[in-house]
């Protein structure tokens, strides 16, 4: 993405007061994903992943997210992630770069 379309989004997300307007960049790294029930494609799975980023306490937080079951993280991945300072458990992470 070219720089000035991240900081223009940033902006938005301050202007419309959007929780994650304050999110640092940082990463989660899989620690464990519960397995899949039943042959669906896409199903509800709960992703353990250690969360840092910089200026923020570094901790194992559950995930609960809906993923390609064909393309599950690996336990030790890790992906790019924004973490909210000030709403705790807010996390956008980047699934798309494990198809990468």
């Amino acid at each position: 993405m070219e720089e000035w379309v991240g900081e223009a989004a940033e902006q938005l997300e301050r202007i419309t007061r959007d929780p994650m307007a304050d999110a640092a960049h940082g990463a989660i790294r899989v620690v464990s994903v519960s397995a899949p029930t039943g042959h669906a494609r896409y199903q509800e799975l709960t992703v353990q992943a250690q969360v840092s980023a910089l200026g923020i306490e570094e901790k194992t937080q559950p995930l609960v997210v809906v993923l390609d079951t064909r393309r599950l993280p690996p336990v030790g991945a890790v992906l790019p992630a924004r973490i909210s300072r000030t709403h705790e458990g807010m996390i956008e992470v980047d699934w798309e770069s494990l198809a990468r």
